[in-house]
């Protein structure tokens, strides 16, 4: 009887492993896909993080170009209206300046 109870305890106990064991596989393999699918979603905002710094960078070139082209214009117009000023003014400038240049 002694021999009976210790079998069936042991064959439990061997039960019991088996079920350790098997739930051990499976939370092995449900974690390996959580590890997955989280590289994954990782790997997805990073790619749309990428493209959203370059849309960024994009239109902060513009942005910075149409701003470089606005004082590129303007330094023209400044220059063709200096350009159209008689000898005669331009000499009355420079001399209404000068004290204020010298000054500085």
């Amino acid at each position: 009887m002694d021999n009976d109870i210790l079998n069936e305890v042991i064959e439990a106990e061997k039960e019991i492993q088996h079920c350790i064991e098997s739930e051990q596989a499976k939370l092995r393999t449900w974690l390996d896909q959580v590890k997955r699918e989280a590289s994954e979603a990782v790997a997805c905002e990073e790619n749309n993080d990428r493209e959203l710094l370059t849309q960024a960078l994009d239109d902060a070139k513009g942005r910075a170009e149409a701003m470089a082209k606005q004082v590129v214009d303007d330094a023209a117009a400044r220059s063709a209206r200096i350009e159209q000023l008689d000898d005669g003014t331009l000499t009355e400038i420079i001399l209404k300046r000068m004290p204020r240049i010298l000054m500085e």
